[in-house]
């Protein structure tokens, strides 16, 4: 931002040509020229080469050849911004440039209006009184160089053009052990831990050499009035770093929802370059860790230039206020010491262009006395190899694994390889995934029939087809008026899509025993609604039966066809207003099964949708997992986006 106000820098073309004649014109040209002796100084002391502003105005005035000023629609072209304001004047004896009444800046992506403004161009300090504007943080940097030639063309872009505001990126805040689904709404989840573009306001904002500051800044993400969230940010500070990104960290923050909810978050930091996870978290693991746990997340340290370490350490809250465990089912012993309240994520990654390692190791103990009962371990040598294929060498230790009705299995250990093969493509309007994977390996785990263990040499051959073809889908009209609505970032479109996957396996055990089985699901998806009414204008429903063809058997029960009629189910809807309902559910319909009647795979999730933000609460009944979440919608502005608010 610094750089908006150092208009004293650089040289700029002049664009006569882009505005009305019949305006006066009042040309500073070059200070140099009109001051020997005061811009001698300036360039000794500040390293100042020249100023050119080109300005129109209905009239113009000249003091002593010392005070520049001009009054009425003052229209002032300053190194490839445009100034606009009722009064403007230049002191060059004190080298104060100051502008009055309604006064408007733009250039590039960067926008601002004010009352009053005011900036020493010698001692490079200044003011904004009254401030509303539109920051781009992408672009920011870039657009506020002197030298933006480049920029001029962007920032004289009419403001007539026919743009939306569109969903463009994010920040997610999450708490608890399951991964959250994306936004079924928008279909995307865009949280990258960055919104580029924000409106503000301040009373006052003082400008220094090396950035600036005020003691309140309001931030929203918001396009539209009234915004549904902001940032009040208290001893708000802005200054560029070395490697070109402006940084805007504010010492106190409270979060503000609707204008009206108060929430104080701490010390934020408005434009960093990528996410940056909390120091300290809480998860929720009642598996392994017996309930609450508080993480402590550390930045991956560089081992050599392709190896990356990454270490999480953990206090278990729940042991340490139980004094016991509940949590290794192969112990009788559930006395614990002062090890047990302590647990240990380690994580190592190395790559070059030709391979990739991943190695996940979570310790839920450091007692050595309980090690190997409380370690998990998963680890991937990735080749490319053909074409779009990949080579995949796998170890694996108590790996934890679903299979349907059955619930939860454990696989003790395994090691083996595979080559596997992804590819999307088009048959006129059908869209196809297609993945195949071959390969073999030793696995030690539970016995189909109890929870003895065994160990097997299997080797296999997997595919499976998803494809989406769309029916219908209605035509949205008024496009541009209706894109953003209260409870939702993007345009929604009713439609009506059929869904299959078709799955086929084959798995050779070395006992001589082998299964194989084809699944085909075959359903519709509809889309109804539109989010612009209160209550039931939005509903997501999927309903898929499935048929699974089988022979043979595993010896397995992690891997074992079971639920052979089966339908999925999934629906969210709308209750009222912001407040939805999602639900995912798989019912074993097969009336030969001992499972019969059924339901596995539980995902139940209660939301708050609303355009700016989302939040919600998830739970999954099967596996005793939950988890909280908070988004916030980040968009690309408008050229119709106003900076009031």
């Amino acid at each position: 931002m610094l750089s908006l106000f150092e208009t004293s820098k650089g040289k700029e073309h002049f664009l006569g040509k882009s505005f009305n004649p019949k305006h006066y014109i009042f040309s500073v040209g070059n200070l140099e020229e009109n001051d020997k002796r005061l811009s001698s100084r300036k360039l000794e002391q500040n390293e100042v080469t020249s100023l050119t502003l080109k300005i129109f105005a209905d009239k113009q005035y000249d003091y002593d050849q010392n005070i520049y000023l001009a009054e009425g629609n003052v229209k002032a072209l300053i190194n490839g911004g445009i100034l606009r304001s009722d009064l403007l004047s230049y002191n060059k004896s004190t080298g104060i440039l100051s502008a009055e009444g309604n006064i408007r800046f733009r250039k590039g992506g960067q926008y601002f209006r004010a009352k009053e403004f005011k900036f020493n161009l010698l001692k490079k300090e200044g003011s904004i009184k009254d401030a509303y504007g539109i920051l781009d943080l992408k672009n920011v940097v870039n657009d506020l160089k002197i030298d933006a030639i480049s920029n001029q063309a962007k920032a004289l872009k009419s403001t007539n053009d026919k743009e939306i505001n569109t969903y463009d990126d994010g920040i997610e805040f999450s708490f608890g052990n399951i991964k959250l689904p994306d936004n079924k709404i928008t279909r995307s989840n865009k949280s990258i831990g960055l919104i580029n573009n924000w409106r503000f306001k301040s009373n006052s904002i003082s400008i220094e050499e090396n950035g600036w500051k005020s003691n309140r800044i309001v931030f929203t993400n918001d396009p539209l009035d009234p915004n549904q969230i902001s940032f009040e940010g208290i001893d708000v500070i802005a200054e560029e770093e070395e490697d070109g990104r402006l940084l805007i960290t504010s010492s106190k923050t409270n979060l503000i929802l609707e204008n009206r909810s108060k929430i104080f978050i701490g010390k934020r930091i408005f434009g960093e370059k990528k996410k940056k996870r909390s120091k300290f978290q809480l998860i929720l693991d009642g598996k392994d860790r017996d309930g609450l746990v508080l993480v402590r997340n550390s930045n991956a340290t560089n081992i050599t230039d392709n190896i990356k370490l990454e270490l999480q350490p953990q206090f278990l809250i729940n042991r340490a206020i139980l004094g016991k465990t509940n949590s290794y089912k192969n112990s009788k012993d559930k006395n614990i010491n002062l090890s047990d309240l302590f647990g240990l994520n380690i994580n190592l990654n190395a790559n070059n262009s030709n391979w990739s390692f991943d190695s996940l190791n979570d310790l839920s103990t450091l007692n050595t006395s309980r090690l190997f009962n409380g370690l998990r371990h998963s680890s991937s040598f990735r080749i490319p190899v053909l074409e779009e294929s990949t080579f995949n060498i796998f170890t694996a230790y108590r790996s934890r694994a679903w299979n349907g009705t059955i619930g939860e299995t454990e696989i003790k250990s395994a090691f083996g390889g595979f080559i596997e093969k992804s590819q999307y493509f088009t048959t006129g309007s059908l869209k196809n995934n297609l993945n195949i994977r071959i390969g073999t390996g030793r696995y030690e785990a539970e016995k189909f029939e109890n929870s003895e263990m065994i160990s097997l040499w299997r080797s296999s051959i997997f595919s499976s087809l998803d494809s989406e073809y769309q029916i219908w889908k209605s035509n949205k009209k008024n496009l541009y008026k209706n894109y953003l609505t209260p409870l939702s970032p993007v345009l929604i479109d009713s439609e009506l899509v059929l869904k299959t996957n078709i799955v086929s396996a084959y798995f050779n055990y070395l006992n001589d025993s082998d299964q194989g089985f084809l699944k085909l699901t075959i359903g519709p998806e509809i889309r109804l609604g539109n989010l612009e009414r209160d209550y039931f204008d939005y509903t997501k429903l999927s309903v898929m039966p499935g048929v699974k063809i089988k022979s043979g058997n595993s010896p397995f029960k992690f891997d074992n066809a079971i639920d052979l009629k089966t339908i999925n189910i999934s629906l969210m809807q709308q209750i009222y207003g912001p407040l939805m309902l999602d639900i995912i559910s798989n019912l074993n319909i097969d009336s030969s099964s001992k499972n019969y009647g059924e339901y596995y795979d539980t995902k139940l999730g209660l939301l708050w949708h609303k355009r700016a933000y989302e939040c919600g609460i998830y739970y999954h009944p099967n596996n005793e997992a939950g988890g909280l979440f908070f988004r916030i919608n980040g968009f690309k502005f408008a050229n119709s986006t106003k900076a009031v608010f």
